[in-house]
């Protein structure tokens, strides 16, 4: 078989298997869309719930224990309310039965700005110490009196840890913090509407 024809032959046989593949690939492609638009949306796969609500009130119990707990002398922290969040429904109409869970805690120590280090330092140590994935600041001010700090992380357990320390204009510091999880059990009786909190607790020691 001479050149010319040689390669004509293996540009046929290069073309029908280019166009086998595309067969293949296109029928492949017509079968997802078949069973995505018919099985799929009319029967969406099992949700998993990662966590009860009982399970996910201890996690933040221990969240704020390994967050705050290093700290001498201890800080009052006032638990200000929960949110739940339900999941968007499922693709059949559903309602879901999964949630977004989010528990907030505020200081009620009133905190000099002077510690601003000295906490951010002890959150930081108490999450090493406890294994939490600590994630990168959000924001962090270049000068002390700039603000608020976001210190954030995560648990072995999914669970994220946030925490804020927000300066005021009487250059004390306020400290906020949130748990939350996804795909917690929906059960909205668990919400508690956040109430607002001024610290009003005077410490010989994080006042001055």
């Amino acid at each position: 078989m001479s050149g010319k024809k040689l390669a004509k032959a293996t540009g046929v046989v290069g073309a029908s298997f280019v166009a086998l593949i595309g067969a293949v690939f296109a029928f492949q492609i017509a079968v997802w869309w078949f069973i995505g638009s018919d099985d799929y949306a009319s029967n969406p796969g099992p949700e998993t719930v990662r966590h009860t609500p009982e399970r996910f009130h201890a996690l933040s119990e221990q969240a704020v224990r390994d967050t705050l707990g290093g700290l001498s002398p201890s800080l009052v922290l006032s638990d200000r309310g929960c949110t739940v969040s339900r999941y968007e429904p499922r693709p059949d109409g559903t309602p879901s039965k999964l949630s977004t869970v989010d528990r907030r805690f505020t200081a009620r120590t009133r905190i000099s700005g002077s510690h601003r280090q000295e906490l951010r330092d002890g959150i930081e140590a108490g999450w090493r110490l406890h294994g939490y994935q600590e994630k990168p600041p959000a924001w962090t001010p270049s000068t002390p009196d700039e603000g608020p700090d976001y210190l954030t992380a995560e648990t072995s357990e999914g669970v994220a840890v946030w925490v804020a320390l927000s300066p005021e204009p009487d250059r004390t510091l306020t400290l906020t913090m949130s748990v939350s999880s996804g795909d917690v059990a929906y059960a909205p009786d668990y919400a508690r509407p956040l109430s607002p909190l001024r610290p009003d607790t005077e410490d010989t020691y994080w006042a001055h």
